[in-house]
C-alpha cells in the first residue's frame, strides 16, 4: 500500500505540473493573438507542424493528437466562434468533429454533402469536416480547399476526415 500511495503521489505533481504547462501555454496563445494585431487567423499548416512535433516526443500518437487537439480548439475559440459543418445523419462525422474541435464552436448540420458544400460556397459556415471517403473531389471547386485530414496516424473509427474551407 505504501508503494501505491507513493505511485498516485507521483502522479498527482504530474498532475498539477502538466496543469500549469496547459495554463502557461494559454498564456502564449493570448501573446500570439496579441501579436497578430487581434487578426484571427485559423492555420491547419501550423496545427500539423505542432502534431508533427508533438509525435516525435515519444508519445502515443493517438493519444497525443486527441490532447494536442482539444488544446489547439479551445485556444481558437478563445479567438472566434468558428461556424463548423458536417453531415447531420452521420454519428461518427459527429464524433471526429468533436475529438478535432471539441464542443467549443457553433456546429451546423447539412444534410448532404450539397447543401455542405453550398454552406461553404455561401459563408454560411466558416469550415466543414466530412468522411473522406463520401467527398465527391467532382464536387470541389476553386474556391473550397482541403485544410487537413483527421486523424493525422491511424484513422478514427476505421475512418480519415478531410477539413474543408
Amino acid at each position: 500500500m505504501e508503494e501505491l500511495e507513493k505511485l498516485r503521489k507521483e502522479i498527482d505533481q504530474l498532475d498539477k505540473t502538466i496543469a500549469e504547462l496547459i495554463f502557461k501555454r494559454q498564456g502564449l496563445s493570448n501573446k500570439i493573438l496579441k501579436a497578430k494585431g487581434g487578426k484571427f487567423t485559423y492555420d491547419p499548416v501550423r496545427e500539423k507542424k505542432v502534431m508533427e512535433k508533438v509525435f516525435s516526443y515519444d508519445i502515443d500518437s493517438i493519444l497525443a493528437e486527441r490532447v494536442w487537439r482539444q488544446i489547439i480548439a479551445f485556444n481558437l475559440s478563445t479567438q472566434k466562434k468558428l461556424k463548423i459543418g458536417y453531415i447531420g445523419n452521420d454519428k461518427l462525422s459527429l464524433a471526429a468533429y468533436e475529438s478535432y474541435f471539441g464542443p467549443y464552436f457553433d456546429i451546423r448540420n447539412f444534410k448532404n454533402v450539397t447543401k455542405l458544400i453550398d454552406g461553404i460556397n455561401n459563408n454560411i459556415i466558416d469550415v466543414a469536416i466530412i468522411e473522406k471517403s463520401k467527398f465527391p473531389l467532382t464536387k470541389i471547386n476553386s474556391e473550397i480547399k482541403i485544410v487537413s485530414e483527421f486523424p493525422l496516424n491511424e484513422y478514427f473509427y476505421e475512418k480519415k476526415y478531410l477539413i474543408l474551407k
